[in-house]
């Protein structure tokens, strides 16, 4: 029936099932460490990516807003009425030859 056993050979056993289980138990949180890790590196560099995906359009977008501001500025100003009626500038000549000749 009951099988007498020393305490030696009691504790052996217990020593040898407390060192499974620890090495077991530090495997397992090994291996859940390193997936979460990964998984943390993965949207890191996902995020990061992203970031330079939005600095991109940030900068082309100001460049496009800047073209349509421009092209939208010289139009109004050629179409407006107060535009057409200025006088055409004369050809004047402030500084002549002779005011650049050397005596």
């Amino acid at each position: 029936m009951y099988q007498k056993t020393t305490l030696r050979t009691e504790a052996k056993r217990a020593a040898k099932m407390l060192i499974i289980t620890l090495s077991s138990m530090i495997i397992i949180l090994l291996g859940v460490f390193f997936l979460v890790t990964n998984d943390s590196a993965q949207k890191g560099y996902a995020l990061q990516q992203e970031k330079l995906k939005n600095e991109i359009l940030k900068t082309e977008n100001s460049g496009l807003n800047s073209k349509i501001t421009d092209s939208s500025a010289f139009t109004k100003i050629n179409e407006d009425e107060k535009t057409k009626e200025m006088q055409t500038p004369e050809n004047k000549q402030y500084v002549t030859k002779k005011d650049n000749e050397v005596k």
